[in-house]
């Protein structure tokens, strides 16, 4: 069975110690989350956990079922990318010479990115899309020199 990257959404109560219980259960078990995502949900008093990891579906059905074992985890699934929305959001801060602001600019609008923050020695460029266009982002506007890039890692929601 092939290794491929899995979305996994959990549903979990919103209080101290759930998310040390969830990245031990990854930890104790040797499965490497490549992001890991939290936020409000849509319901007072719980949390949205998205978790990349890359694995078969083999092992992504263990992982689940030892999610589901937490007290704390209400619901836990793999969300399938043709099946759900996803992006990530990434901020990237480049040094700037004034001579290089007009090629940064027209490459951004080019990119659909934003430029969110502008000083006389530097650009805050916002960017959003799934992972695979924000590396392409990332690549075209280093040789400009990226000083400093933030990432979100990957929120997703079924369709």
């Amino acid at each position: 069975m092939t290794e491929n990257k899995k979305t996994i959404s959990l549903l979990v109560k919103d209080h101290p110690g759930v998310m040390q219980r969830i990245t031990s259960l990854f930890t104790r078990r040797g499965f490497n989350m490549e992001s890991i995502t939290v936020g409000a949900a849509e319901e007072v008093g719980l949390s949205r956990i998205l978790i990349v990891t890359t694995c078969n579906e083999n092992l992504a059905n263990q992982i689940l079922n030892q999610l589901l074992k937490l007290i704390d985890v209400y619901e836990a699934i793999v969300l399938k990318s043709e099946e759900s929305v996803m992006r990530e959001l990434a901020l990237l801060k480049i040094n700037i010479e004034p001579s290089m602001v007009k090629e940064i600019t027209d490459l951004v609008d080019e990119l659909q990115a934003t430029i969110v923050n502008s000083s006389t020695t530097t650009l805050i460029i916002q960017a959003v899309g799934d992972t695979e266009r924000i590396n392409t982002i990332v690549k075209q506007l280093s040789p400009y020199g990226i000083c400093r890039v933030s990432r979100t890692g990957m929120i997703a929601i079924e369709k």
